[in-house]
């Protein structure tokens, strides 16, 4: 899920001037010259067999296409005679997914959500490049739910992007108005106790919001709260296993938060964004990516928005999780592996193209660029805090999360399960274990034994 910080149109800055890679439109089966398989070009060959290789195709969509566009520009005029182009694609991968079936056709390098990855390399077994010994340099760089997702736990096949560190987003003039102290809420008790304080002294405005329904296709609140706990999808045998006790524990939090009256119902990502920008709440629990959705839609709201991390489910309890990210993958297909390679390394493991990264609203994942002054002075000001050196400091201790390769037909029964308990008011342990059942039907994997 690779969400941005802030609004790429608003906020493309700088290098206007500079050559932009060039915008590919319409099906990656027609992509053309150095795409694996398929097309020729005369810019296009095998160095090995004494060809020019100067020319890889890229495949991404919204802001993320929008950074990758700006790293080209920058990575040509550095190597003249190349060229990155950067082919636009929905974000259900309905451009990519004909070709890899194919085995032909597909762009030189990928980019798939952290979660779904796993599902490619099952699917399309054989299809990415091999990255291990280029990323063996580089183990220990990277925050390690995000270095999880690259790979099947021997060898690595997409090169980490970004991530989505979570924490609390609140409004420091209603807690000073309710007398809250945020650095004293440490657990999920303190903040349902400071929920109540707030409400009884602020008109109209609701502790916190979400999606209390289901209506949501993604429900992050529970997402969060589950990989705080250290929540799994599968077993360490690979078999399923959503009715595991981090899970449960995450889905009842969620469910007392409402129970308890604190929650304003925020059905789907718009009605969020409304009740936010119409003063409705006054705390969110989300990642560092929805800074630049409060920049953009509640302008008005500048200094007033600070960032506390999650609280823990005990006193002294992790207060790390993280909910999105994506990685960058090579196709083994690829005619000019070297140069994907090349652009993908400065790109995502150099100091400027990882401030390209940031200037989009993208956090990263590799961490070695958390120390550097380009990385503190990316603050907009907006908030009260510093958010990349706040959210550095919520990106250390995150759990690992194996999404396991059958994520992308486990999310609909997760979803359902979520509003099973909302809506009907399901025993959290009954939903998940009744989405189970429908998974194993689904995917004929085992359910882990209990």
């Amino acid at each position: 899920m690779s969400n941005s910080l802030s609004n790429p149109v608003s906020r493309h800055r700088r290098r206007t001037k500079m050559l932009l890679s060039t915008v590919l439109v319409g099906s990656l089966i027609g992509v053309a010259a150095c795409s694996s398989g398929g097309g020729k070009s005369e810019q296009s060959g095998d160095p090995a067999a004494g060809g020019d290789c100067s020319e890889v195709t890229v495949a991404s969509w919204a802001a993320a296409a929008d950074v990758l566009e700006e790293a080209a520009g920058v990575f040509m005029e550095n190597n003249e005679g190349k060229t990155v182009n950067i082919q636009r694609v929905g974000h259900d991968y309905a451009n990519i997914i004909p070709a890899l079936t194919a085995g032909s056709g597909a762009p030189d390098i990928m980019h798939v959500e952290q979660r779904d990855f796993q599902t490619f390399q099952r699917q399309f077994e054989g299809q990415f490049e091999d990255l291990t010994e280029f990323l063996a340099p580089h183990q220990g760089e990277f925050a390690e739910v995000a270095w999880a997702a690259g790979g099947d736990g021997e060898k690595m096949y997409g090169v980490p992007w970004d991530l989505g560190p979570g924490a609390v987003w609140y409004r420091t003039d209603f807690y000073q108005q309710a007398g809250i102290d945020a650095s004293k809420i440490e657990t999920w008790d303190d903040f349902i106790a400071a929920g109540k304080q707030l409400q009884d002294a602020v008109d109209g405005v609701h502790m916190v919001a979400f999606d209390t329904t289901g209506s949501d296709p993604n429900p992050s609140t529970w997402m969060l709260l589950m990989s705080e706990l250290g929540g799994r999808y599968t077993d360490s045998e690979g078999r399923i296993d959503f009715a595991n006790e981090p899970n449960i524990e995450a889905m009842e939090m969620v469910k007392r938060l409402v129970e308890e009256g604190i929650v304003q119902d925020a059905g789907d990502w718009s009605a969020l964004v409304q009740t936010v920008a119409s003063g409705q709440t006054a705390s969110v629990i989300l990642p560092v990516w929805f800074a630049g959705t409060i920049e953009d839609q509640a302008p008005d709201q500048k200094g007033v928005w600070s960032v506390m991390p999650l609280p823990a489910f005990e006193q002294g309890g992790n207060t790390n999780a993280n909910l999105g990210g994506g990685v960058l993958a090579i196709s083994s297909g690829s005619k000019c592996k070297q140069l994907a390679q090349d652009f993908v390394e400065f790109a995502l493991l150099t100091n400027e193209g990882q401030e390209i990264q940031l200037s989009h609203g993208l956090f990263p994942s590799w961490q070695p660029f958390y120390e550097t002054e380009e990385f503190k002075a990316a603050d907009t000001g907006f908030f009260a805090v510093n958010i990349p050196e706040t959210f550095a400091s919520l990106a250390q201790e995150i759990p690992e999360l194996e999404f396991g390769p059958y994520y992308m037909d486990f999310h609909a029964e997760l979803t359902n399960a979520y509003g099973k308990v909302m809506a009907a008011n399901e025993a959290a342990d009954k939903a998940f274990q009744e989405a189970e059942k429908r998974a194993a039907t689904a995917t004929g994997l085992e359910i882990t034994a209990r």
